[in-house]
Protein backbone atom coordinates (compact mmCIF):
# COMPACT_ATOMS: atom_id res chain seq x y z
CA UNK A 1 0.00 0.00 0.00
CA UNK A 2 1.25 3.67 -1.14
CA UNK A 3 1.69 5.55 1.54
CA UNK A 4 -0.55 9.13 1.73
CA UNK A 5 1.57 10.37 4.57
CA UNK A 6 5.13 10.04 6.05
CA UNK A 7 5.30 10.46 9.62
CA UNK A 8 9.00 11.35 10.44
CA UNK A 9 9.68 10.53 14.07
CA UNK A 10 13.12 11.11 15.37
CA UNK A 11 14.03 9.20 18.82
CA UNK A 12 16.76 9.71 20.98
CA UNK A 13 17.09 7.62 24.36
CA UNK A 14 13.14 8.39 24.14
CA UNK A 15 11.87 4.97 25.36
CA UNK A 16 9.93 5.89 28.50
CA UNK A 17 7.67 8.28 25.89
CA UNK A 18 7.80 6.68 22.65
CA UNK A 19 4.76 3.81 23.13
CA UNK A 20 2.53 6.52 23.67
CA UNK A 21 3.22 8.47 20.39
CA UNK A 22 3.48 5.09 18.60
CA UNK A 23 0.36 4.04 20.20
CA UNK A 24 -1.58 7.35 19.26
CA UNK A 25 -0.60 7.14 15.73
CA UNK A 26 -1.52 3.65 15.45
CA UNK A 27 -5.29 5.01 16.17
CA UNK A 28 -5.34 7.06 13.44
CA UNK A 29 -8.63 7.18 11.13
CA UNK A 30 -6.47 7.61 7.78
CA UNK A 31 -4.19 4.13 7.67
CA UNK A 32 -2.81 4.86 4.31
CA UNK A 33 0.28 6.36 6.24
CA UNK A 34 3.78 4.92 7.25
CA UNK A 35 5.96 5.94 10.35
CA UNK A 36 10.26 6.77 9.53
CA UNK A 37 11.18 6.33 13.14
CA UNK A 38 14.66 7.11 13.34
CA UNK A 39 16.92 6.31 16.88
CA UNK A 40 19.11 8.97 16.59
CA UNK A 41 22.14 6.91 18.23
CA UNK A 42 20.44 6.74 21.48
CA UNK A 43 22.76 5.41 24.43
CA UNK A 44 20.11 3.77 26.77
CA UNK A 45 20.98 0.25 26.11
CA UNK A 46 18.93 -0.54 23.35
CA UNK A 47 16.00 0.45 24.91
CA UNK A 48 15.02 2.46 22.28
CA UNK A 49 15.67 0.74 19.71
CA UNK A 50 13.97 -2.05 21.00
CA UNK A 51 10.93 -0.33 21.61
CA UNK A 52 10.88 0.73 17.87
CA UNK A 53 11.51 -3.12 16.83
CA UNK A 54 8.72 -4.49 19.07
CA UNK A 55 6.14 -1.85 17.38
CA UNK A 56 7.54 -2.59 13.74
CA UNK A 57 6.92 -5.83 14.26
CA UNK A 58 3.32 -5.40 15.27
CA UNK A 59 2.71 -2.80 12.90
CA UNK A 60 3.94 -3.35 9.20
CA UNK A 61 3.43 0.80 8.71
CA UNK A 62 6.07 1.29 11.41
CA UNK A 63 9.85 1.37 9.44
CA UNK A 64 12.70 2.16 12.58
CA UNK A 65 16.35 3.13 11.11
CA UNK A 66 19.34 3.44 12.88
CA UNK A 67 21.62 6.40 12.95
CA UNK A 68 25.13 7.60 14.54
CA UNK A 69 24.11 10.86 16.48
CA UNK A 70 24.17 13.93 13.69
CA UNK A 71 21.56 15.46 15.53
CA UNK A 72 18.10 16.05 14.80
CA UNK A 73 18.37 18.12 11.61
CA UNK A 74 20.03 15.18 9.88
CA UNK A 75 18.20 12.38 11.46
CA UNK A 76 14.78 14.12 10.22
CA UNK A 77 16.08 14.67 6.63
CA UNK A 78 17.03 11.30 6.86
CA UNK A 79 13.75 9.91 7.55
CA UNK A 80 12.66 12.91 4.78
CA UNK A 81 14.69 10.88 2.30
CA UNK A 82 13.33 7.80 2.54
CA UNK A 83 9.41 8.82 2.61
CA UNK A 84 7.02 7.53 0.31
CA UNK A 85 3.99 9.90 1.21
CA UNK A 86 3.01 13.05 -0.28
CA UNK A 87 2.65 14.61 2.57
CA UNK A 88 5.22 14.44 5.42
CA UNK A 89 4.20 14.94 9.03
CA UNK A 90 6.14 15.72 12.07
CA UNK A 91 6.17 14.26 15.67
CA UNK A 92 8.17 13.79 18.58
CA UNK A 93 8.96 10.83 20.36
CA UNK A 94 6.99 12.51 23.64
CA UNK A 95 4.13 13.79 22.07
CA UNK A 96 0.81 12.36 21.11
CA UNK A 97 -1.71 13.15 18.42
CA UNK A 98 -5.36 12.99 18.59
CA UNK A 99 -6.88 10.21 16.05
CA UNK A 100 -7.99 12.66 13.68
CA UNK A 101 -4.92 14.25 13.11
CA UNK A 102 -3.63 12.64 9.90
CA UNK A 103 -6.82 12.35 8.06
CA UNK A 104 -7.75 16.32 8.83
CA UNK A 105 -4.09 17.91 8.06
CA UNK A 106 -4.16 15.62 4.70
CA UNK A 107 -7.76 16.99 3.74
CA UNK A 108 -6.38 20.48 4.48
CA UNK A 109 -3.45 20.37 2.35
CA UNK A 110 -5.67 18.24 -0.26
CA UNK A 111 -7.83 21.42 -0.26
CA UNK A 112 -5.41 24.09 0.01
CA UNK A 113 -3.00 23.42 -3.17
CA UNK A 114 -1.00 26.68 -2.47
CA UNK A 115 -0.08 25.55 0.99
CA UNK A 116 3.06 24.53 1.24
CA UNK A 117 2.79 23.45 5.24
CA UNK A 118 0.18 23.05 7.47
CA UNK A 119 0.32 23.07 11.04
CA UNK A 120 -2.65 22.69 13.29
CA UNK A 121 -3.55 24.11 17.42
CA UNK A 122 -2.31 22.04 19.97
CA UNK A 123 -2.68 21.10 23.43
CA UNK A 124 -0.57 22.15 26.26
CA UNK A 125 0.63 18.53 27.93
CA UNK A 126 2.36 20.24 30.77
CA UNK A 127 2.25 21.64 34.20
CA UNK A 128 0.95 25.46 33.12
CA UNK A 129 2.39 26.42 36.85
CA UNK A 130 5.48 25.26 36.53
CA UNK A 131 6.51 25.99 32.74
CA UNK A 132 4.16 28.60 32.41
CA UNK A 133 6.69 30.22 29.50
CA UNK A 134 5.74 27.66 27.58
CA UNK A 135 1.98 27.43 28.12
CA UNK A 136 2.00 31.14 27.07
CA UNK A 137 4.04 30.53 23.75
CA UNK A 138 1.01 27.51 22.90
CA UNK A 139 -1.90 29.88 24.01
CA UNK A 140 0.45 32.43 21.46
CA UNK A 141 0.89 29.83 18.38
CA UNK A 142 -2.46 29.00 18.49
CA UNK A 143 -3.68 32.13 17.64
CA UNK A 144 -1.47 32.51 14.40
CA UNK A 145 -4.16 30.82 11.88
CA UNK A 146 -3.50 32.73 8.70
CA UNK A 147 -0.06 32.98 6.05
CA UNK A 148 0.04 36.56 6.82
CA UNK A 149 -0.12 35.97 10.63
CA UNK A 150 2.19 33.36 10.69
CA UNK A 151 4.79 35.04 8.61
CA UNK A 152 4.90 38.11 10.65
CA UNK A 153 4.96 36.05 13.82
CA UNK A 154 8.16 34.34 12.83
CA UNK A 155 9.92 37.46 13.52
CA UNK A 156 8.95 36.88 17.37
CA UNK A 157 9.03 33.19 17.38
CA UNK A 158 8.51 29.87 15.43
CA UNK A 159 4.65 30.69 14.20
CA UNK A 160 3.90 26.69 14.04
CA UNK A 161 4.50 24.28 16.79
CA UNK A 162 7.34 21.94 14.91
CA UNK A 163 5.57 18.38 15.33
CA UNK A 164 2.26 20.00 14.48
CA UNK A 165 3.58 20.31 10.95
CA UNK A 166 2.93 18.59 7.47
CA UNK A 167 4.86 19.27 4.69
CA UNK A 168 4.41 18.19 0.81
CA UNK A 169 6.87 16.42 0.13
CA UNK A 170 7.86 18.32 -3.12
CA UNK A 171 7.68 21.36 -1.44
CA UNK A 172 10.47 20.04 0.87
CA UNK A 173 12.68 19.27 -1.65
CA UNK A 174 11.63 22.56 -3.57
CA UNK A 175 12.94 24.73 -0.47
CA UNK A 176 15.27 22.29 1.31
CA UNK A 177 15.42 20.24 4.59
CA UNK A 178 16.34 20.88 7.87
CA UNK A 179 19.69 22.50 8.47
CA UNK A 180 22.28 21.30 11.13
CA UNK A 181 23.41 24.21 13.51
CA UNK A 182 23.95 26.21 16.49
CA UNK A 183 20.03 26.94 16.17
CA UNK A 184 16.99 25.95 16.11
CA UNK A 185 16.07 23.79 13.31
CA UNK A 186 12.58 24.33 12.92
CA UNK A 187 12.69 28.25 13.20
CA UNK A 188 15.83 28.46 11.00
CA UNK A 189 13.25 26.27 8.31
CA UNK A 190 10.51 28.71 8.33
CA UNK A 191 12.67 31.83 8.69
CA UNK A 192 14.02 30.47 5.11
CA UNK A 193 10.30 29.03 3.59
CA UNK A 194 8.77 32.18 4.42
CA UNK A 195 11.87 34.28 2.57
CA UNK A 196 11.24 32.08 -0.44
CA UNK A 197 7.75 32.50 -0.72
CA UNK A 198 6.25 29.12 0.77
CA UNK A 199 2.46 29.58 1.77
CA UNK A 200 1.91 28.10 5.11
CA UNK A 201 -1.51 27.43 6.94
CA UNK A 202 -2.95 25.60 9.68
CA UNK A 203 -6.08 23.78 10.91
CA UNK A 204 -8.11 25.23 13.51
CA UNK A 205 -8.88 22.13 15.49
CA UNK A 206 -6.72 20.70 18.33
CA UNK A 207 -4.98 18.12 16.93
CA UNK A 208 -1.63 17.39 18.53
CA UNK A 209 -0.72 16.80 22.60
CA UNK A 210 2.75 19.27 22.50
CA UNK A 211 4.05 18.07 26.02
CA UNK A 212 7.16 20.16 27.61
CA UNK A 213 8.57 16.89 29.83
CA UNK A 214 11.93 18.65 31.59
CA UNK A 215 14.17 17.13 29.01
CA UNK A 216 12.87 18.58 26.40
CA UNK A 217 15.58 19.49 23.63
CA UNK A 218 13.85 22.62 23.74
CA UNK A 219 14.67 22.92 27.30
CA UNK A 220 17.96 21.88 27.83
CA UNK A 221 19.70 22.28 24.73
CA UNK A 222 22.02 26.13 24.21
CA UNK A 223 20.39 25.63 20.10
CA UNK A 224 17.02 26.91 21.48
CA UNK A 225 18.05 29.36 23.41
CA UNK A 226 17.10 33.05 23.30
CA UNK A 227 20.28 34.09 21.87
CA UNK A 228 20.41 31.59 19.11
CA UNK A 229 16.91 32.43 17.80
CA UNK A 230 18.43 36.23 18.09
CA UNK A 231 21.23 35.32 15.89
CA UNK A 232 18.75 33.81 13.05
CA UNK A 233 16.82 37.27 13.05
CA UNK A 234 19.93 39.16 12.79
CA UNK A 235 21.91 37.32 10.13
CA UNK A 236 21.51 35.05 7.46
CA UNK A 237 22.48 31.64 7.99
CA UNK A 238 25.46 30.07 6.60
CA UNK A 239 25.66 26.64 7.69
CA UNK A 240 25.32 24.08 4.61
CA UNK A 241 21.88 21.57 4.38
CA UNK A 242 22.64 18.01 5.81
CA UNK A 243 21.58 15.06 4.21
CA UNK A 244 22.75 11.86 5.06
Amino acid sequence: MQPLVSVLLPARNAARHLPGALSSLSRQTLREFEIIAVDDGSDDGGATWAVLEGSASRDPRVRPVRSGHPGIACALNLAASLARGRYLARMDADDSCLPERLAVQAAFLDAHPGTDAAGCLVRFGGDAGAAAGYARHVEWVNGLLTHEQMSLGVFRDAPLAHPSAVFRAASFARFGGYRHGPFPEDYELWLRWIEAGARLGKVGQELLVWNAPPDRLSRTDARYGADAFFELKIRPVLAGTCFS
